[in-house]
């Protein structure tokens, strides 16, 4: 996972939750987004995922949907109505709720952004770019800096 041959977006730092209860997929997941200048926080249930969200100012919020405890959809929705939690963009991914129909559900429930697992790993970098604007923020540094 070292090779990863990822630009680094800019000198800016992001927090980054990332709530799944297998610690392997949160470990690779942080591996990919340390890449992109993230600082990430590991949550292995909702409940604990609520309790980081009142207390951190983040970024992104990665969000698995089959969590031990409450359901990723509750936390989805619970969330949304946390001070902390109301504008952070969430991502939520899955390896078992794969129909279209839970896609549309996420939505429903406040995720900005839904993927399957096992993702593609340059699908998975560019839907964090995209809701971190990362793109943004590099298009007007360079025009800053002219």
């Amino acid at each position: 996972m070292s090779e990863l041959n990822i630009d680094r977006c800019n000198n800016r730092s992001y927090k980054v939750l990332v709530v799944d209860d297998e610690d392997a997929v949160r470990l690779t997941i942080e591996e990919i987004l340390k890449h992109l200048n993230c600082n990430v926080i590991h949550a292995g249930n909702g409940q604990e995922a609520l309790d980081i969200v009142k207390t951190t100012n983040l970024d992104l919020i990665i969000l698995d949907l089959l969590l031990p405890g409450k359901h990723g959809f509750s936390v989805c929705s619970d969330i949304r109505q946390m001070d902390k939690g109301r504008n952070v963009p969430i991502l939520m991914i899955t390896a078992v709720y794969t129909k279209m129909k839970y896609c549309h559900q996420a939505k429903e429930y406040g995720a900005d952004a839904y993927m399957t697992k096992p993702f593609k790993l340059e699908a998975f970098i560019n839907e964090v770019k995209r809701l971190l604007k990362i793109e943004k923020t590099q298009q007007m540094a360079v025009a800053n800096a002219k």
